[in-house]
């Protein structure tokens, strides 16, 4: 990820006119844009390159993109936004699934791409006058770092998650103990109205436990609850919720 305040965003998109016209607003409204007009070392561009965003065509000179999701995933957690003229639903629920943040119809225009790309941008790269969810651990505790988007378990393993993967950990941590169901995951991680015929939530859940489960091999860290949705229960967070949160739920 970018270390300073300059959103870095990487353009993978072979339509020369449209990428020409995009990264001209992007720039114009102070982000950074790295293009690329092909798929050849898009995977190796974006490591060396840790932007903040993603920013991906669907198909680029007739290859799906879609199908490079899984390997770039696994090795950057950083914000990904799926651009398509198609409108195949079944497109849209294997792109999320495998690990993007958005998918956005090229027809939507660039100044609502730009508002999407920075709902992305603010699950991944909270703003500075954030809080960190936990302060740095004194014992055998986990820590969650809203700031540098991190987590460390307590053998001082950090955790490579996507940044939906991320915000959901920090969503669930901030209630742990307390029945949280799929509509209220839907709208604060994915940033969506909840569809029962959308399986994104239960995916990214299922996701963020696998993630999690190496470090807990006696017992789960979230719970699925029969028709209501999820408990988070065995994680002990250096310090808790910081108090100044204002999304942490009260009891």
């Amino acid at each position: 990820m970018a270390q300073d305040d300059t959103v870095q965003v990487v353009l993978v998109e072979d339509d020369a006119a449209f990428a020409e016209e995009l990264v001209e607003f992007l720039q114009a409204h102070g982000l950074s844009v790295h293009w690329l007009d092909s798929l050849q070392d898009m995977v190796a561009t974006v490591l060396r390159l840790q932007p903040d965003v993603v920013v991906l065509d669907q198909f680029v000179a007739g290859r799906d993109s879609l199908l490079l999701l899984p390997e770039l995933r696994r090795r950057y957690s950083g914000g990904l936004l799926v651009l398509t003229g198609n409108q195949d639903v079944t497109d849209r629920i294997l792109a999320l699934e495998t690990g993007a943040d958005d998918f956005v119809a090229k027809s939507l225009g660039p100044r609502e791409m730009l508002a999407r790309l920075r709902a992305v941008l603010r699950r991944v790269r909270p703003p500075a006058s954030a809080a960190p969810l936990a302060a740095a651990p004194s014992g055998p505790a986990w820590h969650i770092d809203v700031l540098r988007h991190q987590v460390r378990a307590p053998d001082g393993t950090m955790l490579r998650l996507t940044g939906a993967e991320f915000q959901a950990l920090v969503f669930l941590a901030q209630r742990a103990g307390r029945v949280v169901s799929r509509e209220e995951v839907s709208e604060a991680v994915l940033d969506r109205p909840f569809s029962a015929l959308d399986r994104s939530v239960d995916n990214l859940v299922s996701r963020l436990r696998k993630a999690l489960e190496a470090h807990f091999v006696d017992e789960p860290v979230i719970r699925s609850v029969r028709g209501r949705g999820y408990v988070f229960l065995a994680m002990d967070i250096a310090r808790g919720v910081d108090a100044s949160d204002p999304n942490a739920e009260r009891g």
